[in-house]
């Protein structure tokens, strides 16, 4: 049996678009649960999101249920997804979500990643890192100093700092997950490659 959390967001650009409401949002998603490829299932949590919500406490609350019970993190549309805040790697590259798009049935994370980067508005360029969900990278030095410093010094393959630095959610600037080049480039930029 398949488990959702549904995740719906009322943004301010709503009020002039009808479709993006959230009534709009929850058809769609009965839509997509009648029809729900895969057999049964069961609404495990609902949360929700409204425009004066900066730090989406909801969206977290959701990837935080997501993580701890593997059910699927459910939307309406790709767009309810807050990717030029949050960067991409908190719904496609965190291995303990898997996203589910009532708009996108059949799509698997490839195909949700093309259609996520293509409808992403253009974003401000970030430095080589960022903590997932802040406005800049200040906080990255900090976690740099705590995470990767002390395991490359116990001797810890790249591919295993990376796995720390995505546990952290920390991500790229292209807010994707670290792989173990990056992290190479990474150490270097800090002085310690």
């Amino acid at each position: 049996m398949t488990r959702f959390v549904i995740y719906t967001r009322l943004s301010c650009q709503d009020r002039d678009c009808p479709d993006g409401g959230l009534a709009a949002q929850r058809r769609a998603i009965a839509a997509f649960l009648r029809t729900c490829p895969g057999g049964p299932h069961r609404i495990q949590a609902r949360f929700r999101d409204l425009p004066e919500d900066r730090a989406f406490p909801g969206l977290q609350a959701a990837l935080a249920e997501c993580r701890a019970s593997a059910a699927e993190l459910l939307v309406a549309r790709l767009d309810r997804l807050p990717f030029a805040r949050l960067g991409y790697a908190p719904f496609l590259a965190d291995p303990g979500v898997t996203l589910r798009v009532a708009a996108l049935p059949h799509a698997g994370k490839a195909e949700l990643s093309i259609h996520a980067r293509r409808q992403a508005p253009e974003q401000k360029p970030r430095p080589p890192w960022h903590a997932a969900g802040a406005a800049d990278g200040a906080a990255f030095p900090d976690q740099a100093a705590r995470i990767v410093l002390p395991m490359r010094r116990r001797g810890a393959t790249l591919r295993d700092i990376a796995s720390a630095l995505n546990r952290a959610g920390l991500t790229t600037a292209s807010g994707t997950a670290w792989r173990p080049g990056q992290v190479s480039r990474l150490l270097q930029a800090i002085g310690q490659g």
